[in-house]
């Protein structure tokens, strides 16, 4: 690895001083040349094993690890330099002991050579006493330090697993004590003790209030106490550019974003803790220990004294560099039975699944039906739409680099056998399973309860934002009277879409008043092969629908006709034609005469004939318990392009009938037939520099108050990319000097520039501050605990606009 140089290449730069002119008589008195140094102890011990950084102080620093056999230069006690510097500077680690950090200059002391007393400037020596640490103190509340035999079995017993999408994270809090005198250093048994403050004064019984405790330990160059957490990541494997390559299973050295220590402080920390981990690996790829700054600013302090750190033989992560090589991601935790399935989006939208199939994807799909567990090829982000959609169902879902190949998957990809699949935080399970046990588990998830989602459909007209308000999501679901409230909340910024919205009543009307004949059928029937049904299944699907459209019912009767057929039922293949003939029949029956006047008259009077979003507001979508996103279909349309609103709305409705919706709410219980579809209208959102999602809470770290945001260049969506895109991913945190940023990584559009300016992020969040603060009321909650999901994006100025907001909803 590139900086773990040859002990030899090492010496070799340090020592380019002459001899000084010794004679050849005076070489043949003393056998030995150049300068060795040496180490001991205050107790008479010669340490086991140490490593030695010297520095020439031109910027040449390389790492010499002894005892090592290949290396010549290593001595029973040290190291031995061919040639006398004028000056070194040396950082010395050995197990079991205090590092110590030592500059000295020429002449060293005398060297003596097996009783013959060397000259100077011939052969002299550096002494180094190294100073033991005290004996590890250990009980049930704390450690002091882990020894190197059953050292890292000891952490693992101590620590909690961290939720996250790095896999197996295992952390331990630790609090340290006269960090710049006689420094005690306490490794928190984080399961007993998981709170710094509580440790301090309950454990240690230090008598201090919270106030000049957080003073003392979290603020000021000048300190004496400190307080962070250890995090090992044994699965994880990362590329970092002061380790000079890959390393395996590290251990990460992490403050919380407030804390405003300065590299000086991070590097004492970093020694106090390096010295008391003797399970730590001193050389090699793995098992090393990185500092992780917080937030991007400590990043920027630290890489200006990186020298100073790389002369201490420290060693640091980016926080990009954590994620970088990420090869498996755990994203939501949860058990699924089903069949294991390998599929395409193209061959996944073709196919009919249910929640007793369990995907591997080979790539990232648009739409995902209710789906018993997912397992990705592609990495996915938290916000990706099969995460969101996972997170709401409460169902396991991961990503695996190569998953069809990996050993542990391969054998079940039969699409025979049923499986067991778990995803928690030490990583994912697969195992055959039995059809006793699967039903079981399938007949635990329905409660037998049926959920009436409750709709006002007597209130017509088409009212406008300003009309609008928190309560008449009764009349035009949640989506259009957040919408409307968010205008509210934004209005002297005008940050947000005005428009206005058609209640449920006029798609009541609709399915009300509309016939279904047995022309449509035949119609919805070649629309089915069209699309590439089996013909068998197409056939079916149009016998089904003439038989039920024989006296040509309204469509709302035709509905419940359709719900209440058994085959409809049972057959998931004919149900899924079914749904797509009814949403086929809904697209080509004739809106009211007077409601599509009426509408198009509104969005020629508000908006003229530029194009505007028909946005689907189900009373099934944007609940605080059932999310729904991405079940329902929002479009375009326009006044006097050929593309109507009052045409193009059918679309909306129609996809209350959606294969993915309906399973999903079958899924859960919810009646089919009371779900009523509304529609907000707003203009477009042309030319789209950026667009992005912000959840008004640190999915990437739920202990440090702050908001989680993704973001992509343009229009590329942020949770439905395609080939392999990855959008901007980073956390907006709230410390005593304002808003810190902890970017986890770049959009994979822009890999060495991030999207967003921090003066766009802080007008973003402003924004979003305002939102909480506006909505918090409404949902009877205190902004702190307020999670709101906003899609967000910056115009063709690059002003940040807010299209929607809704209760962040996980299982």
């Amino acid at each position: 690895m590139k900086r773990i140089l040859l002990c030899a290449l090492a010496v070799f730069l340090l020592c380019s001083c002459s001899s000084d002119g010794t004679s050849d008589e005076e070489e043949k008195t003393c056998r030995a040349t150049g300068l060795f140094i040496r180490l001991s102890s205050a107790d008479g011990k010669t340490p086991q094993s140490f490593s030695l950084t010297p520095n020439d102080g031109d910027g040449e620093i390389a790492t010499c690890f002894c005892p090592d056999d290949s290396q010549p230069l290593c001595t029973e006690n040290g190291l031995h330099l061919p040639q006398i510097p004028g000056s070194i500077t040396l950082n010395v680690k050995a197990p079991g002991f205090v590092s110590r950090y030592v500059e000295e200059s020429a002449p060293f002391e005398a060297y003596s050579d097996g009783g013959a007393l060397c000259d100077a400037g011939v052969a002299e020596a550096l002494d180094i006493e190294l100073t033991p640490l005290a004996a590890f103190e250990t009980n049930n509340d704390y450690r002091t330090g882990f020894e190197a035999e059953g050292g890292l079995e000891a952490f693992e017993e101590m620590a909690v697993s961290l939720p996250g999408e790095l896999g197996l994270a295992l952390a331990v809090k630790f609090y340290m004590e006269d960090i710049h005198g006689e420094p005690l250093v306490f490794f928190q048994n984080t399961r007993r003790n998981p709170l710094h403050y509580e440790f301090v004064t309950q454990v240690l019984g230090r008598a201090i209030s919270l106030d000049d405790y957080e003073a003392q330990t979290y603020h000021g160059a000048d300190r004496r106490n400190m307080a962070g957490t250890l995090v090992y990541y044994p699965d994880l494997e990362v590329s970092s550019e002061t380790f000079g390559g890959k390393a395996a299973a590290p251990l990460t050295v992490q403050f919380f974003p407030s804390d405003d220590l300065t590299p000086e402080l991070a590097l004492a920390a970093y020694r106090l803790i390096e010295e008391r981990l003797l399970f730590l690996e001193q050389n090699g790829g793995e098992r090393r220990l990185f500092y992780l700054p917080a937030v991007e600013s400590r990043e920027t302090e630290l890489a200006a004294q990186s020298d100073e750190w790389r002369a201490h033989a420290a060693l640091w992560l980016h926080r990009a560099e954590l994620y970088g090589d990420l090869k498996m991601q755990i994203l939501n935790h949860g058990v699924a039975f089903g069949t294991l399935k390998r599929m395409s989006p193209e061959e996944l939208e073709k196919s009919v699944v249910s929640f007793r199939d369990i995907l591997l994807l080979t790539r990232l799909p648009a739409d995902l039906p209710i789906v018993g567990g997912t397992i990705s090829e592609e990495l996915q982000t938290p916000l990706s739409h099969v995460n969101v959609a996972a997170r709401a169902r409460g169902t396991p879902n991961m990503a695996l680099i190569g998953a069809s190949e990996d050993a542990r998957i391969a054998p079940f990809l039969d699409g025979e056998r049923l499986v067991r699949f778990e995803v928690d935080s030490s990583g994912f399970s697969l195992r055959a399973a039995d059809l006793a046990e699967a039903e079981e588990f399938w007949a635990s998830h329905n409660s037998g309860e049926t959920l009436i989602p409750q709709a006002d459909t007597q209130s017509a007209g088409l009212p406008g934002f300003d009309e609008l308000y928190f309560a008449d999501s009764l009349k035009v679901g949640v989506k259009a009277a957040n919408l409307a409230e968010l205008r509210r909340a934004l209005a002297e910024d005008d940050a947000s879409p005005d428009g206005f919205a058609v209640p449920f009543h006029y798609y009541e009307e609709f399915i009300q008043t509309s016939l279904v004949t047995s022309a449509r059928c035949t119609e919805a029937a070649g629309n089915c092969l069209e699309e590439e049904r089996a013909a068998d299944i197409c056939d079916e699907a149009r016998r089904l629908c003439t038989d039920l459209s024989a006296d040509t019912p309204k469509l709302a009767d035709y509905i419940s006709r359709l719900l209440d057929d058994e085959n409809f039922r049972s057959d998931s293949p004919l149900r899924e034609a079914a749904l797509d003939g009814l949403r086929n029949i809904m697209h080509h029956l004739p809106v009211n005469a007077v409601f599509a006047e009426e509408l198009d008259a509104r969005v020629a009077a508000e908006f003229g004939s530029a194009a505007v979003r028909l946005r689907s507001s189900t009373n099934a979508e944007d609940l605080q318990d059932f999310s729904g996103a991405g079940l329902y279909r929002s479009i375009s349309a326009a006044v006097g392009s050929g593309d109507e609103p009052s045409e193009r709305i059918r679309k909306v409705w129609a996809s209350v009938w959606s294969w993915a919706a309906f399973e999903e709410r079958a899924f859960w219980n919810i009646d089919h037939k009371a779900v009523k579809m509304a529609v907000a209208v707003h203009p477009a959102f042309p030319d789209e520099a950026a667009n992005g999602v912000l959840i008004t809470q640190n999915l990437s770290d739920p202990s440090v108050s702050g908001f989680y945001v993704n973001v992509q260049l343009g229009e590329t969506s942020v949770t439905n990319p395609g080939d392999g895109v990855m959008p901007e991913i980073f956390s907006v945190v709230f410390g005593g000097d304002g808003l810190e940023i902890v970017r986890q990584r770049y959009s994979s559009l822009s890999p060495d520039a991030p999207v967003m300016s921090d003066e766009e992020i802080q007008a973003l969040v402003r924004l979003a501050f305002k939102a909480v603060k506006h909505f918090a009321p409404l949902y009877e909650s205190d902004p702190s605990g307020l999670a709101l999901d906003m899609e967000f994006k910056l115009d063709s100025a690059r002003r940040p606009l807010i299209k929607q907001a809704r209760p962040y909803f996980e299982r």
